[in-house]
């Protein structure tokens, strides 16, 4: 079996780099992209199994690149979009949940945790 892709879209560099060694050492390949239009160039051209996409980026927030990606999807699915957030409850948690497949609020996070989520989301283990 082929190990799944991950892209994680994060403009804060030290999280962007623990999330990638974290998830690499489970036996995922990851990708990272630092902005919003980075992340969604990447993410348009699908195929991803799981996007952890940052809600607050610069350049284009990660809800506006789901508004997009939902009006226009790429051509090979991404498989589910998962939003990273230090935000608690408001109206862009809201509209993220409508958009996403769900959230991880960043500040509570533990690499344990973060790798817990992954499997959930993915709904299997990783390779090793």
């Amino acid at each position: 079996m082929n190990p799944k892709k991950i892209l994680v879209v994060e403009d804060e560099n030290y999280l962007c780099d623990l999330y990638k060694e974290i998830l690499e050492d489970q036996g995922y390949i990851v990708e990272v992209a630092k902005d919003g239009n980075e992340g969604m160039l990447k993410m348009k051209k699908g195929g991803w199994d799981l996007v952890l996409l940052d809600i607050i980026l610069p350049g284009m927030d990660g809800i506006e690149i789901m508004r997009v990606l939902k009006a226009n999807p790429p051509l090979a699915p991404n498989n589910k979009v998962v939003f990273l957030t230090n935000l608690d409850k408001d109206k862009e948690m809201d509209e993220a949940q409508k958009l996403g497949d769900g959230y991880i609020i960043k500040s509570t996070v533990t690499p344990k945790s973060l790798v817990d989520k992954i499997h959930e989301y993915l709904g299997n283990q990783a390779k090793n």
